[in-house]
Order: structure tokens, then C-alpha cells, then sequence
């Protein structure tokens, strides 16, 4: 046979190009064109000095990104070429290249130039190789020296596999492609061997394979981890061994096909790898008994049960990946990704305090060095902060299996059962702590039921973490499984008003101390969502108009982020009034700055003076606000509201009561929590409606409207924000609700004074031509509330710009008369004004 054109070729300067290009020059039948390896920026040049005509082939190293293209387009040019694909794939190895002269490489290639002329498909393999950036990796005898156990294993397969197709009685000729002499295997695996000298290769092989089991006990290579974290015989070992043999190496695959006489099958199975080891039947029953390779599901397609005798035993691919080298193949793995997060959790970054690290560390290091096994319970409503410590440990550790309970509804028992095995299987090999995260699923019985199964599996085999709201519920999905709650909190009051300081400085605002602790009791944001308003902060233009932009476009984001997620039971209304706007007697005005100060000041008075344990309930701040309809209640709890620079959500009666019993507990519950979440005050307009006084029970009707004021009444005790009730008739509000109200507020009807105040304000500068004595004949003469003073400038402010006229007198006398007929008063006369002025 002639020598056959090779051209090996690199994106760049590479030493695996340059090793490989030394073994195409040093064979006989080989003929590497230029005498070494090229650049893939020259090989256009190269290509073209060879006749088309002519068998060649093409050896490209790279990444597959930066050689696909490359390869795709000569192949279309050039029927007579074939292509080698040598993949760059970071620190992944593949074990079937140890050999010293590259001898699986260049038979693959070999075999493909005989094959000229077939389909393009045909035409191309690929193999991987280490990425290294020089030649330390390889010892002299061209095998890893960072993989002794490997090297061991791939030694003894060969060996094995190559006695073995010398027992095969010899045929005559083969038929390329089709069939293949013994002679012909044995030639591509080894040089010319001996028969007396087979056995002993075979011991000496077995003894190697031993002592680098012996020598594997503190080695971080993959496959002696495996061995090593799974309950292996030597024997089951072995086993597996020859199961991942395919994967080692492409002549091996020949090899199994050969032993099957079915060329075509690359895959061996048990009874023949039981053949290879001994006595098939013994050797199968010694399997069977221990059942360590089925339990572990090294095996794919096969679920904890041993695979007949004829059926193919391919090993799990994610598990060879990571033999080969890529550490985060089992991470991959597509049968655990659909119930574990690749991403990070989010709000770690916001940890800066030396304790959040302390914390950190002993979370990590009991999960990954605690005896004997125990589970941790991780409860808390905060479960975010759980998750962020964890991740704040990991940057010290190894980064955690994040798995989500919430995912296993989609699964039936028996795929929970597997995940659960491949969870286990996965930190034992690599070590990752295991953190089960049942916080956000619903809890119903039929998720649970799963989620007991899953930790009961996993406990039978290492130890995890599971972060529950519910200590109660957390102990259920636990069980029997030994567990401990060594931890209190996830965050403290002080960690949390550091971890908002830092989520401002992130967006450039600067928070003091005493601001960072009010905004972190007003907004109860998790770290996640401080993160979110973070990053939502920064991605929105500043306000100049405002007095401090940085701090409002945080504000503004947090209370945004706050308040998503709110119900439709409630109305969310953005504060439009100051308590500069509200127009009351100066005592009444001095009460709703003490509602602020109650609410900005709880923290201080609360939780550094210690008077919480004095409050049994009512630790949140309840005002009732009472008086004649339009004095300017719900403007006053808007400008309240304003003062504390956060939201209001309005109690929308009508979709909170219902006819149906117990759904208006409900209702209000849903507020009420929503409140708790978004930091936002809540607003009952007509309260009595809520609040009225118990009646007597003449009938169920009378029993069931009794149970929801009570229950109304234990949830405004448990709630720690602001509640403003307002009504017009505070005798109908029960007894029980005023001795729990810190403030009740009598909003009177306005004075003449106060009438004339607010129809200054009621009219903007350069809206109208009045003068002080007009308004302070619509302040005597005019009596009624500032409510419908507000309705009167209005619609005299729509006659204006109907007429092309500031507003005057006239618009505004029949303002009055629309508005006094609407309320059912006679009408009154006021001083016409004696002239117009265009608007």
C-alpha cells in the first residue's frame, strides 16, 4: 500500500498538534505533507499543492467551533479527503489515546482513507483529546501521570480484550467493512505478542489494576472516586471496566463487535463480559446478589434491576463524561436538570458582615464533614436569605446541587426514586452539598408524598440540607431521616439593614445606618428581590426634579419590587398628597405626624428599648380615621403615607366580602399578607362595613358575619405595618376594634378658615382671576366640605376652558349650583364677577 498524504493542522501553536504530527512522520505508511503540522490560516495553501485526485487526509486540532466550519467546506471540495476532528475540550481527557504512539488515532485514520469514496458522513470521526499546555501531563511512556488508575484500567482492558480475540479460532480473509480477521484486530491493538506469553501480560496486567486500586485511596482522580464513594467489589469493578471500554477506546468497539460476530454491534453485554471474567453463571449470580451496579444506575436504560443477558450494557453517559474529565458533566446531566437550578441564587454579594461568613462556613462545613449523617432544616419565612448563605459558602467550598422540590410534581414515584439515586451518586463522587429547596412549592399532599420519598432516598445514602417556611411541614417531609436545626435566623435585623446598604451602594446611593434600618423593617424585601431592586435601579434613568435622585430611584424600585406579585382584592394607590395638603384643626395635625413618627420610630422604640414584649398584640400601627364624608380622610392617609415614602393598598370591599363562608377570611388574610410583603399600609374605606358591631345570633347568617369581624379583628393584631380604617359613622364601629387602635382621628368639618385655605389650594396660580376677597366670600358663604369644594373647582375649571377664560366668579357660582343641587341644598347667590379674562 502506498503512503498515504496527512496534513495535520492547528488554529494554533498547539504541543498536542505538534506530538501528533511526530507520530504521523515517524510510520512507514504515512507521508505527513510540509514534515510538520501547519496553521489552519496556511492549510488553503497547503491543500492546494496536493493533486484532488489523491487519497489525503486531515488532522484538525481545535476547539469543534473553530474547526467545523473549516472541515465542512473542504470535505464539500474534495471527494478523496477525510477528516479527523482532534476536539479541544478544556481538562477533558479520553482515556482511548494513553497509548504512547497515538495508535487509536491513526488507526481510526487509517480506516477512514481506506473507506475513499463512500458518503460524506463516512468520511469523518472525531476524537478528544487533553487540553495541556506543554507536554508535563505525559510521562515517558506517553500515559498520563495524573491518572495512574486510569492508565491501570485501560492497560488491563486491553489486555483482557486482546487474549480474548486471540481465542477466537482464525478465519480466512476479511471483507472490508464487513467482516475482520482476528489477525487484523490483533495487529491494531498490540505488536506481534506471543501465545505462551499472553497469560502472563494478563497477570501482570491484573496485578497493576490491583495496586492501582490499592493506590487510589487519597487520589482525586475521577475513576478512583468512583471506586473509592461506590461500594465496589474488585470484581464489580472489573465489570465496569470492561462496560466502559467503548468509551476508551475505538478499537476496543471492534474488539466487542468482533467477540459478538456481529461486527456492527459496538456494545458488549453482560454474559459476554461475564465470559471475559470467569464462569458466566457464577459470575452473574455474584452481580446479581450485591446489586451495587444496578442500585447506582451506572448503566443506562436500566432502573435498579441487572439487564438480561443479551441486552446491551452501555454505562450512563453523563457518568463517562466525567470519567473522562469534565467535572461538570454530572451536573449536566439531562435527567437531573429538569429538577435542579444551574444558576446561582441570587443576593450572596449582599453579604459583606464577618458573621454572614462564619455562618456561611459552619452551614457548609456540616453538610460536608458533620458525623454522623445528619440533615439540616433550614426554616424560616425567609427562605432567600437560606439560599444566599449557602451560596456565600460556596465560595470557599464547592459550588452546591441545588435541587428544587417543587419540579418533582411532573415526575411519577419511579423517576423520583432515580433522581433521588443520581442526586446521591453525584455528591458522593464530587463532594457538592446538597441543598433540597421545598420553600416555593405548594405544599399539597401529593407534592409531599414525592418530596418524602426524595429525601427518604437520599438519606439512605448522604446528607443534605432542605429549606422549608414551615418547620412543622419540614419535620413531615423529613421523617425518620436524622436531622437538626442549628441555626435560628438566616439574617439578622442588623444583617439585613447591611445587606439594603450594600444593595444601594451597588447602584451608587448612599444609605446611613439609621436609613438602611428603617427601609429594611419598611420593605421586608428578601435578598433576593434587594438584588432585583438593585439591578432594577440601575437600569432606570434618575429623576433630577426630586432632591436626592439616587436615593429616590432606589426607593422607587424597591417599593416596586415590593410590590409585586400584589392581589386583585386590593387597589394600589401611589401617594398624591403631602400632610402639608390636608387642611385640620393644628391638634388633629399633630396626631398624623405622631402616626409617622409611630411608624418611622418602631425599630428604636420596639426592638433597642425592648418595649415589643410589652405589646401581646397591636404591634403594628392602627389609626381609625372618623368624620362627615370629603373632610379629607383618605387624603390624609395618602399624605401619611407620602411621609413614609411608601404605598398604599386600598381594601376594594366588594371583591373581599362574599357570600360564601369562610372566603371573606380569606379575602382579608390575602390583603393583609400582601401588605406584609410589599411594606405598603393598608387602606379600609368605610370600615363599619368590615367592623360593625356584633349582633346577637338569631341564625346562621348572624353567627358566620360575627366570625368574620373576629377573625378581622385577630388579623389587624397580628399585622406589624400601618392600617388606616376610615368611616363616617364611628358609633357603628365595634368596641372591640377602638380599645386596639393606637390613633382615632376626628377629621370635623372644615371652619370658615380652614374652608378658605382649601379654596386656595384647590386652585393653582394662573388658573383663575379671584382675589382674597373673593375667597373669602366662597369661604363663608359656601359651607360644605373640602371633598366637594375639591368637585366644584373642577367642573368651574372645565367651564373656564370651555369659554377660553380663566376661571372667575361666574364659572364658579355655577360650580356651586351643579354641586348643591347633586347633594339635594338650595341654592345660594354669589357676587358676579364684572369681567372676563382670556385664558
Amino acid at each position: 500500500m502506498s503512503r498515504t498524504n496527512v496534513i495535520v493542522a492547528a488554529i494554533s501553536n498547539d504541543v498536542q498538534a505538534e506530538v501528533i504530527a511526530e507520530c504521523v512522520a515517524d510510520r512507514a505508511d504515512m507521508h505527513l505533507v510540509g514534515g510538520k503540522y501547519v496553521l489552519t490560516a496556511l492549510l488553503d495553501k497547503v491543500l492546494a499543492s496536493l493533486s484532488p485526485s489523491d487519497p489525503c487526509a486531515l488532522i484538525l486540532v481545535g476547539k469543534p467551533t473553530d474547526t467545523n466550519e473549516i472541515a465542512q467546506r473542504w470535505l464539500a471540495e474534495r471527494s478523496t479527503l477525510v477528516v479527523v476532528h482532534v476536539d479541544i475540550m478544556g481538562d477533558v481527557v479520553n482515556i482511548g489515546l494513553r497509548d504512547p504512539r497515538l495508535n487509536a488515532l491513526l488507526a481510526a485514520l487509517r480506516e477512514l482513507v481506506q473507506q475513499v469514496g463512500a458518503t460524506k458522513g463516512e468520511r469523518v470521526t472525531r476524537i478528544q483529546l487533553p487540553a495541556t499546555a506543554g507536554t508535563a501531563q505525559v510521562n515517558s511512556s506517553g500515559k498520563s501521570a495524573e491518572h495512574p488508575l486510569l492508565n491501570s484500567a485501560v492497560n488491563w482492558v486491553h489486555t483482557i480484550l486482546r487474549n480474548a480475540v486471540s481465542g477466537v479460532t482464525d478465519e480466512n480473509g476479511d471483507i472490508h467493512g464487513l467482516s475482520v480477521t482476528r489477525k487484523t484486530l490483533l495487529q491494531s491493538l498490540d505488536p506481534v505478542v506471543r501465545a505462551e506469553d499472553l497469560e502472563a501480560k494478563l497477570s501482570e496486567a491484573d496485578r497493576a489494576l490491583d495496586l492501582g486500586l490499592a493506590n487510589a485511596t487519597n487520589s482525586k482522580e475521577p475513576l478512583a472516586l468512583l471506586f473509592q464513594n461506590l461500594p465496589f467489589t474488585k470484581l464489580e469493578f472489573r465489570m465496569f471496566l470492561l462496560a466502559l471500554a467503548p468509551e476508551l477506546d475505538i478499537r476496543f468497539q471492534r474488539c466487542i463487535g468482533f467477540l459478538l460476530d456481529e461486527l456492527n454491534r459496538r456494545v458488549g453485554t453482560i454474559a459476554l463480559y461475564s465470559g471475559l471474567l470467569g464462569n458466566t453463571s457464577s459470575i452473574r449470580q455474584q452481580l446479581a446478589k450485591r446489586g451495587t451496579l444496578w442500585h447506582w444506575l451506572l448503566f443506562e436504560q436500566q432502573r435498579g434491576h441487572a439487564p438480561a443477558a443479551d441486552e446491551p450494557v452501555r454505562v450512563d453517559p453523563a457518568l463517562v463524561s466525567w470519567l473522562l474529565g469534565d467535572s461538570e458533566a454530572l451536573s449536566q446531566d439531562p435527567k437531573l436538570r429538569r429538577v435542579t437550578r444551574a444558576e446561582k441564587w441570587p443576593g450572596s454579594n449582599l453579604f459583606q458582615r464577618v458573621e454572614e461568613d462564619a455562618a456561611a462556613a459552619e452551614l457548609i462545613r456540616r453538610l460536608c464533614h458533620s458525623e454522623p449523617v445528619q440533615w439540616l432544616l433550614l426554616c424560616g419565612t425567609d427562605p432567600a436569605s437560606w439560599r444566599a448563605l449557602v451560596e456565600l459558602g460556596s465560595r470557599i467550598h464547592i459550588a452546591p446541587l441545588r435541587v428544587e422540590a417543587g419540579r418533582f410534581a411532573e415526575l411519577d414515584s419511579i423517576e423520583t426514586e432515580e433522581c433521588a439515586i443520581r442526586i446521591a451518586r453525584m455528591q458522593r463522587l464530587t463532594g457538592k452539598p446538597v441543598i433540597i429547596d421545598a420553600a416555593n412549592d405548594d405544599g399539597g399532599d401529593a407534592d409531599d408524598v414525592k418530596t418524602e420519598l426524595l429525601i427518604a432516598r437520599i438519606a439512605e445514602h448522604c446528607r443534605a440540607a432542605l429549606i422549608c417556611r414551615d418547620q412543622s411541614r419540614g419535620v413531615k417531609l423529613l421523617g425518620a431521616t436524622p436531622h437538626e436545626s442549628p441555626f435560628e435566623l438566616a439574617l439578622c435585623a442588623a444583617a439585613r439593614a447591611d445587606a439594603i446598604r450594600e444593595a444601594g451602594k451597588q447602584t451608587d446611593t448612599y444609605l446611613t445606618e439609621s436609613v438602611a434600618e428603617t427601609l429594611a423593617n419598611r420593605y421586608p424585601l428578601s435578598v433576593e428581590q434587594m438584588e432585583h431592586a438593585s439591578r432594577l435601579a440601575c437600569d432606570r434613568p434618575l429623576n433630577w426634579s426630586v432632591e436626592d435622585p439616587k436615593l429616590h430611584r432606589f426607593l422607587t424600585a424597591c417599593q416596586d419590587v415590593a410590590s409585586k406579585g400584589i392581589s386583585h382584592l386590593a387597589e394600589r394607590l401611589d401617594p398624591m398628597f403631602s400632610l402639608e395638603q390636608v387642611v385640620l384643626p393644628t391638634d388633629r395635625k399633630q396626631q398624623l405626624s405622631q402616626v409617622v413618627d409611630h411608624v418611622r420610630l418602631a425599630t428604636q422604640v420596639l426592638d433597642h428599648w425592648k418595649f415589643r414584649a410589652q405589646l401581646p398584640y397591636g404591634r403594628g400601627v392602627t389609626a381609625l380615621f372618623f368624620g362627615p364624608s370629603g373632610t379629607g380622610k383618605t387624603m390624609a392617609a395618602l399624605g401619611i403615607a407620602q411621609r413614609l415614602g411608601i404605598q398604599v393598598l386600598r381594601l376594594d370591599l366588594s371583591k373581599v366580602v362574599s357570600k360564601y363562608i369562610g372566603d371573606t377570611e380569606k379575602n382579608v388574610d390575602q390583603v393583609f399578607t400582601d401588605a406584609q410583603k410589599s411594606g405598603a399600609a393598608i387602606l379600609i374605606d368605610e370600615a363599619e362595613a368590615l367592623l360593625g358591631k356584633r349582633s346577637e345570633v338569631k341564625d346562621a347568617h348572624d353567627r358566620y358575619a360575627n366570625i368574620e369581624v373576629a377573625y378581622l379583628l385577630q388579623r389587624m393584631e397580628a399585622f406589624e405595618g400601618l392600617a388606616i380604617l376610615t368611616t363616617n359613622l364611628r358609633q357603628n364601629i365595634d368596641s372591640a376594634f377602638l380599645r386596639r387602635l393606637r390613633f382615632i382621628i376626628d377629621f370635623p368639618r372644615p371652619t370658615v378658615e380652614a374652608r378658605k385655605q382649601i379654596w386656595v389650594q384647590c386652585l393653582p396660580d394662573g388658573s383663575h382671576v379671584l382675589d382674597e376677597l373673593a375667597f373669602r366670600q366662597l369661604a363663608r358663604k359656601v359651607d360644605v366640605t373640602g371633598g366637594n369644594i375639591r368637585q366644584i373647582t373642577l367642573r368651574a375649571a372645565f367651564l373656564a376652558a370651555a369659554s377660553e377664560t380663566l376661571i372667575n366668579m361666574e364659572h364658579i357660582a355655577e360650580a356651586v349650583r351643579a354641586e348643591f343641587a347633586k347633594l339635594g341644598m338650595p341654592p345660594i347667590d354669589l357676587v358676579q364677577a364684572d369681567k372676563k379674562v382670556p385664558a
